[in-house]
């Protein structure tokens, strides 16, 4: 498996459906370290900023509430990458 394929288990517990997404996320892991060290061009507008595995993502999405995409989704993603914790999907940092 590699970092852009999600898998989805599905199962039963007391009468419910229980959904488990997985996902390997090395792949993501190594090439936002690969970009770290390599640095980026700041005569550009742009810079990629962070690089997030999918199941993150839905769950950030649970947790505030937002959609992908949305201002309110960048910004709850900005807050939690800057925390700390999440440190290793940055790329070229905000």
């Amino acid at each position: 498996m590699n970092g852009n394929i999600l898998d989805t288990k599905w199962s039963t517990e007391d009468n419910k459906v229980v959904v488990t997404r997985s996902q390997d996320v090395q792949a993501i892991l190594d090439h936002a370290k690969e970009k770290q060290i390599g640095g980026h061009n700041r005569k550009s507008d742009m810079r990629h900023v962070m690089s997030i595995p999918f199941v993150i993502a839905e769950l950030w999405m649970k947790e505030c509430g937002a959609n992908l995409g949305s201002h309110e989704f960048a910004a709850y993603a900005k807050k939690k990458l800057m925390s700390g914790e999440y440190s290793k999907l940055m790329v070229h940092g905000y």
